[in-house]
């Protein structure tokens, strides 16, 4: 029997200690930023921790420590980069376990809503408790290729599989129930946190990111009759490839992982148990953030 999605907002009041970094070394402001809070998290009586391999690319300090232990040991995770960072935050072990502030050193993302100005405000509030968690669903993702291993997974925005050369079939399943056979070019499962990304790039629907839903969206579909669909976020879905096909690629969260998949292959994808902890900006809401990344209503406002 399905359930109804939960609120996703919970207030915590957990004393902040220790604080990790996750940072998108590549940034021209990652080394002084890193820097810069390091100094401002002591000052405040907050240890801060760094991987040596990012610690290494920034010029500073080493720890001893690698990214897992990072995020083990920290209180609070800061990730520093865009969307792309927190996405490869979000495949590391135990990270459903803590909450993560994530602030964008470029434009604004859809989930690093922070900006670099808010970061100091922003961490006062939380060591003062006065913050809020944003809980962002996950999917759970089963690959059994019979042949070879056996392959499990999660995501935070999408699974999509594809072939870059052919068009592809693929039966679907809800529940175990058929539902359509896709004849395309791919076709991505994803979240509602996911549904501003390559999902919406082919056709896919704006989801509003705390509702309890799946999205299928059929990538360059050979059918005019095959549109993205929403599927209730507690339902199964299997994807069969129909034919011997080879060189289908199945990729997670873009490219953070990726699979080769054998002919007959079968994917089962689900909602996760567990979550990504975001800590919402307390200076803007989703809505704005759309607006103003996406224009959405730009030229529909009359002139007075």
């Amino acid at each position: 029997m399905k359930t109804e999605a939960q609120f996703p907002f919970s207030g915590k009041s957990q004393i902040m200690k220790t604080v990790g970094f996750f940072v998108n070394t590549s940034k021209p402001k990652a080394s002084q930023v890193v820097a810069a809070t390091s100094d401002w998290l002591r000052g405040h009586g907050v240890q801060s921790l760094i991987s040596d391999e990012q610690a290494a690319s920034l010029g500073v300090p080493c720890q001893g420590r690698d990214q897992n232990r990072v995020v083990a040991e920290s209180d609070l995770l800061l990730v520093l980069g865009g969307d792309g960072t927190l996405l490869s935050a979000a495949h590391t072990p135990q990270i459903e376990n803590v909450p993560i502030l994530a602030v964008n050193l470029g434009h604004l993302g859809f989930l690093t809503e922070v900006s670099l100005d808010e970061l100091y405000p922003a961490l006062t509030n939380i060591l003062n408790g006065n913050y809020e968690i944003d809980q962002r669903m996950m999917l759970e993702i089963n690959v059994d290729d019979h042949d070879r291993q056996h392959a499990h997974c999660f995501a935070l925005n999408d699974v999509w599989m594809r072939h870059y050369t052919r068009l592809i079939e693929l039966d679907t399943y809800i529940d175990g129930k058929p539902f359509l056979t896709y004849n395309a070019d791919g076709l991505i499962i994803a979240t509602p946190s996911g549904s501003t990304g390559y999902s919406l790039s082919t056709g896919g629907t704006i989801v509003e990111p705390h509702l309890n839903a799946i999205l299928l969206t059929p990538i360059a579909p050979h059918s005019l009759t095959i549109r993205p669909f929403i599927a209730h976020g507690d339902s199964e879905i299997t994807v069969a490839m129909r034919s011997d096909y080879s060189s289908v690629s199945l990729f997670v969260d873009g490219s953070r992982e990726t699979y080769c998949l054998a002919p007959n292959s079968l994917i089962r994808v689900r909602k996760a148990k567990k979550t990504i902890k975001l800590i919402r900006s307390q200076r803007r809401s989703y809505y704005e953030v759309l607006r103003t990344k996406l224009m959405l209503g730009e030229g529909t406002k009359r002139k007075t």
